[in-house]
């Protein structure tokens, strides 16, 4: 029999053993052309300025982020061709005894691993081309672009980039397996299926004192994340201390796991030696401590996946909720009135070249004072917990507008004009983090005194309203409106020009125009322009959205096939031992409760694990988005939950039914 024909001969005979191998590797060809392809969709060069920067800036980081994600999708498939080659080695071993030499039955497997390969290779292009034209889609109505701009596209680059990735990796797998297979004796090729891990217990002290030492490491870690933050720094090396001590904690945690598992179930002789306990038990065992490693950086890639779509999916879905609401006009400016003086937005900017009257459809100006109360005065009364990022708000003076102005913003918007009689006031709040105390101040303040003018409230519902645009969406905090007759007596803060252009008006010449105006630190003026901010919005969502479907997609398929893997493995390694517990009189129905029991805490514990370690990280990363956008963000699982039921969750139910097919179809069970 010729050597291809005998490659092709065991890859058709083992294709069991390479289908969830095959899958993933099919899986991760498609996933990385079609993230990488992103940068070479035509439409893209039709978007606005600051959408067209914030595009740039995705395929910048999807490329920086593909060299790791290759490094880690490397890491998985030499990880699972250790698996297969345990699996194969008995029949390796029948090889060298027929007389076979070490390199032809080196070149075999390498011959096997390059077919899965290619073929994995080709398909996943294939399926790639097709999933990109849907990330394609997904690109469009996240940046806001027509969809009737949407064409089919073949990324050449992405193509060359994934074909040198993945042969890169596949030369590196099948020198890996040249060295392993030439290395190994006869004896451990015939044995391999029937060689437990061998769980030295007899140092009872050891496996307690490093589980202990796992719980420290975990602690000070988790003690330094919370009081530094999860941002790294020069400066301050707290960072790389909490993470370090992190990684080490989880990998001593998993080290000693099985000998303190094993311990804690042999103390309890009334379920150690109940039914196939005991067998269960040393399987557990076992596979705990053969995995500490990978189960260790599993744990860690599964922290970063539920972090990362959590904070990800989150931050999206509460732009998309700002977007539309915080933008009513095309461009409000805003001046300073202690530096500016009391004067007209529009002269000024007529002065500096920007005739915004020839733009402008409707135009108004309003202005917002200062009360002799601050927002301390509003909430007393109360047991405020503001969020981090609204620490300053209770010792600034509460904003006021009067009606007739608030009247105008609202016609702009063709909203009907609110009706105030003389003596009343009424608090607008559009802001998450005010809100409550806003509506409890309403309640506990049925009349307030401005510059020694009592005012009843108007209503014990705030009005939720944007009367004015900002950098950060929907950020009113709280604003009294108050009759006009009551501003007269007080400080003037700002001054709005409201604006909606005209239907032919180019808002990126406006914007260009409005650059110089907002950078002069000389004046106070500064704008917020609809186009750009709706633009931010779109390109924030769409940066968050990419990034962490593409790293938790791939994190989450590396995890759930290393684990179902391993777990397919060692269950065919063992289909002798579960024949001999059927001849000891162990029925099927116990059978698989024992697989599904042992499937179960393989896929669960480093999840667990992770899941705490997420909910440790996972507010420290909150908070950073918040401060940093200046918007607070509703925890969301929503999205995580769906992944992992239709990935993690699909991945163990196969592994599961594989476990127990290979196990029922066993018609000569090895004694």
């Amino acid at each position: 029999m010729t050597f291809f024909k005998l490659v092709l001969k065991n890859v058709h005979k083992n294709i069991k053993d390479y289908l969830i191998y095959f899958l993933t590797l099919t899986l991760s060809v498609s996933l990385f052309y079609a993230f990488n392809s992103i940068s070479n969709q035509p439409f893209f060069s039709e978007m606005g300025m600051t959408r067209t920067l914030l595009y740039e800036q995705l395929g910048v980081m999807i490329s920086a982020l593909s060299m790791v994600i290759a490094i880690v999708l490397a890491f998985l498939i030499i990880y699972a061709n250790q698996f297969l080659l345990k699996r194969r080695k008995k029949e390796l071993g029948i090889y060298m005894m027929l007389g076979m030499k070490k390199g032809r039955i080196s070149r075999i497997f390498a011959g096997e691993t390059l077919c899965v390969g290619v073929i994995a290779l080709l398909i996943g292009l294939l399926l790639g081309i097709v999933f990109s034209q849907v990330i394609s889609l997904i690109s469009l109505k996240l940046f806001a672009v027509n969809l009737n701009k949407f064409q089919l596209v073949f990324s050449a680059s992405a193509f060359k980039q994934t074909v040198l990735c993945f042969a890169i990796i596949f030369v590196i797998v099948m020198l890996f397996n040249v060295r392993s297979v030439s290395s190994v004796k006869l004896i451990d090729l015939l044995t391999a299926n029937r060689k437990n891990e061998d769980i030295n217990t007899d140092r009872h002290i050891v496996p307690v004192v490093l589980f202990i030492l796992s719980l420290v490491c975990i602690v000070i870690s988790g003690i330094l994340f919370q009081k530094n933050g999860i941002m790294p720094s020069r400066e301050n090396i707290s960072f790389q201390i909490a993470g370090g001590a992190l990684i080490i904690g989880t990998f001593l945690l998993f080290y000693s796991l099985s000998a303190i598992f094993m311990k804690a179930a042999k103390a309890r002789k009334w379920f150690y030696l109940k039914g196939l306990n005991t067998f269960l038990v040393r399987q557990i065992g076992s596979k705990l401590r053969t995995n500490y490693f990978i189960m260790t950086v599993i744990c860690i890639l599964l922290t970063v996946t539920i972090s990362a779509v959590s904070i990800g999916g989150s931050t999206a879905i509460t732009m998309n909720e700002l977007a539309q609401a915080s933008t009513p006009y095309d461009l409000n400016v805003t001046s300073n009135v202690e530096i500016d003086g009391d004067t007209s937005i529009q002269d000024y900017l007529t002065s500096c070249n920007i005739p915004i009257a020839d733009y402008a459809k409707n135009m108004e100006q309003i202005s917002v004072y200062e009360a002799d109360i601050t927002y301390a005065d509003l909430f007393k009364g109360q047991k405020v917990n503001l969020w981090k990022i609204d620490e300053s708000i209770p010792a600034i003076a509460v904003s006021v507008v009067s009606v007739s102005d608030f009247n105008r913003a609202l016609s702009m918007q063709g909203i009907k004009p609110i009706d105030l009689d003389d003596g009343k006031y009424l608090i607008n709040c559009n802001y998450e983090g005010t809100y409550q105390y806003i509506l409890a101040a309403l309640q506990n303040h049925p009349e307030i005194t401005i510059r020694g003018t009592n005012l009843e409230r108007a209503s014990n519902e705030p009005l939720q309203e944007t009367y004015m645009m900002t950098s950060v969406g929907n950020n009113d905090r709280g604003t009294l409106i108050v009759p006009d007759r009551v501003v007269t007596a007080l400080k003037k803060e700002v001054n709005v020009l409201l604006v909606q252009y005209k239907s032919d008006t180019n808002p990126d010449k406006i914007l260009q125009q409005m650059i110089p105006i907002g950078l002069d630190e000389t004046h106070g003026y500064r704008y917020s322009e609809k186009n750009m901010m709706y633009d931010m919005f779109y390109g924030v969502n769409a940066l968050v959205s990419f990034l962490c479907c593409y790293i938790g997609l791939v994190f989450l398929l590396i995890c759930a096939a290393l684990l179902a893997l391993k777990q397919l493995t060692e269950t065919t390694d063992n289909i002798y031992r579960y024949g001999l517990l059927q001849k000891l009189g162990a029925n099927r129905g116990q059978i698989n409760k024992n697989l599904f029991i042992q499937t179960v805490l393989f896929f669960g514990i480093p999840l667990l694990v992770a899941g705490a370690y997420s909910a440790l990280l996972m507010s420290k990363a909150m908070e950073l988005v918040e401060n940093f956008m200046n918007i607070h963000i509703s925890t969301n699982i929503v999205l995580t939950v769906i992944l992992f039921l239709v990935i993690y969750g699909s991945y163990f139910l196969v592994t599961y039914l594989s476990c127990k097919r290979m196990v029922s179809e066993q018609k000569n069970l090895e004694v």
